[in-house]
């Protein structure tokens, strides 16, 4: 990755291009944690102000994904702990995959079975999943970045999908028996 070397130099604009690279990936990690999209703006700029500042500390450049990633779940439960520090309603993990717009409306996601049997998933199942499935990480990465061992990460993806396949069959049935 050349451009982490021009963003260490200081090239604002290698950095606006890496922030482009990884916006999708980004949001979606937030989106999938938090429910308020005040509080998603919030985590996806406090991301990137935390990848600006401390990008010099990046040791292996390969990792820059998960290091991206990590940061934002971060930011997220950071966000989640000052609600409760102000007594605030908890905000639950979702993940209503409504994406930034890109070049499709991919808001379409959201509405489509899948999306709403993503929304009925268990906080830790539905993270993830968005993180392979929406962000093509490795189940390496998912361990790594949300600190769990790969067996449970992989556990968590098969518990994931077999939920999503009774949800997605049961909606199949109530829709024929309609």
């Amino acid at each position: 990755m050349a451009i982490i070397a021009k963003i260490k130099k200081g090239n604002q604009q290698a950095f606006e291009e890496l922030i482009e690279e990884y916006k999708l990936p980004i949001y979606k990690t937030a989106k999938a944690i938090l429910k308020d999209e005040d509080d998603v703006c919030d985590a996806i700029q406090d991301t990137c102000l935390s990848i600006y500042k401390n990008i010099n500390n990046l040791k292996n450049e390969k990792y820059f994904k998960t290091w991206v990633i990590r940061i934002t779940i971060n930011k997220c439960y950071d966000i989640i702990s000052k609600h409760r520090l102000n007594d605030e309603k908890i905000v639950k993990m979702r993940s209503d995959v409504s994406e930034v717009q890109s070049d499709f409306d991919n808001n379409i996601i959201a509405k489509t079975d899948l999306g709403r049997a993503m929304n009925l998933l268990e906080e830790d199942l539905k993270l993830v999943t968005v993180l392979y499935y929406y962000n093509d990480m490795s189940i390496s990465d998912i361990s790594e970045v949300i600190n769990i061992p790969k067996g449970t990460v992989k556990s968590r993806i098969f518990r994931a999908r077999e939920k999503l396949h009774q949800i997605l069959n049961k909606e199949e049935v109530d829709v024929i028996e309609k």
